[in-house]
């Protein structure tokens, strides 16, 4: 009768595959999963506030209104304290058209306009997301840093030269915005507070975003008094015959 063969141990119990790392990856994967569920989702927005407008440090209070169809339009109006309104913006993927009625103007613009205020790697997306706090879809990639701590999280991405830091709280939802283009001396931040329940959503009641570009400097500060999602929405958008056109 033939002996059966003894194995080493080594040989005859092979070693389970640790799966540290594929637990790794799976936590990262659901925490980036969850990042992005937590995005408002609509179809229409439309948003009423108060507002501080400063422009290379001269400030002005103001009423602003503005109305977003998603990833199509965004409309914007700008009411002086008392009541008369001195700008209207129409804002597309392509385009940026402007009302100025404190001078007399209408100013009509390809979307590269906003750069004179931004980064160039700014898109219509990336400005819809950065107004009502979602984040940037095209920075959250695999290649994304993520650092989970108690009660925050931070991601970091870098894109083209621009670097894009973002900052959770503990529901997912985006508190900070940094985005930096050093090179370019461009540099944007948002911050995001007072978050309250729009359509069972999450959103911002109250916004500061600044933006610096070489010398020029931008600020605006958004107080949300009222925020209505999906319902019907009009972007009324007339110019005057008499207002001087720039284009």
């Amino acid at each position: 009768m033939a002996k059966k063969a003894i194995l080493p141990v080594s040989a005859a119990i092979p070693e389970a595959a640790p799966v540290i790392s594929v637990e790794v990856d799976n936590t990262r994967k659901n925490k980036l999963k969850s990042i992005n569920d937590s995005n408002m989702v609509f179809s229409t927005l439309a948003v009423r506030s108060k507002a501080v407008l400063s422009i290379n440090d001269k400030a002005n209070d103001v009423n602003m209104n503005f109305r977003i169809r998603n990833n199509e339009v965004i409309w914007v109006s700008v009411t002086a304290l008392a009541g008369l309104e001195v700008a209207r913006a129409l804002i597309t993927p392509d385009s940026v058209r402007i009302i100025n009625r404190m001078d007399n103007v209408y100013i009509k613009k390809p979307f590269s306009y906003i750069y004179e205020f931004t980064n160039e790697q700014i898109t219509f997306k990336t400005l819809q997301s950065i107004l009502i706090g979602n984040t940037i879809s095209d920075f959250i990639t695999d290649s994304t840093d993520l650092n989970m701590e108690s009660d925050e999280v931070k991601l970091k991405s870098i894109l083209g030269g621009l670097t894009y830091n973002l900052r959770l709280n503990r529901d997912s939802k985006v508190v900070y915005v940094n985005l930096n283009d050093e090179l370019a001396k461009q540099e944007l931040n948002a911050n995001y507070a007072d978050f309250i329940l729009v359509n069972q959503q999450q959103v911002p009641h109250s916004v500061i975003m600044d933006s610096k570009v070489k010398a020029k400097k931008f600020l605006l500060e958004l107080k949300f008094l009222k925020v209505e999602a999906d319902g019907p929405l009009e972007l009324p958008f007339r110019v005057p015959d008499r207002f001087l056109i720039k284009n």
